[in-house]
């Protein structure tokens, strides 16, 4: 596995704190900070991550809330026809 190196700045208090919970769990400073890390890289994206571009396009766009909301409406009425013209076809 390749690694990189990382100087990171953290006040003393919490550096303390993050000592204590390593001992506790039977690591070292430096593998337990490491395990935060991986652990938090690993995490799947949260729901506000994944719409946080979304959200500043709708934004830049201009677009009122009415507007968007009309759009959206119009989007799903629109999926609800092609669904059911399909199902006509079977």
């Amino acid at each position: 596995m390749e690694t990189t190196t990382l100087t990171i700045h953290v006040r003393k208090n919490t550096k303390a704190i993050l000592e204590e919970k390593a001992k506790s769990n039977g690591k070292d400073f430096v593998e337990y900070v490491e395990d935060l890390l991986e652990k938090d890289a690993d995490q799947p994206k949260t729901l506000d991550e994944i719409l946080a571009p979304f959200r500043r396009e709708v934004e830049a766009s201009g677009i009122t809330d009415e507007e968007f909301d009309d759009l959206i409406e119009e989007v799903r009425e629109e999926i609800y026809r092609e669904k059911l013209a399909k199902q006509r076809e079977d």
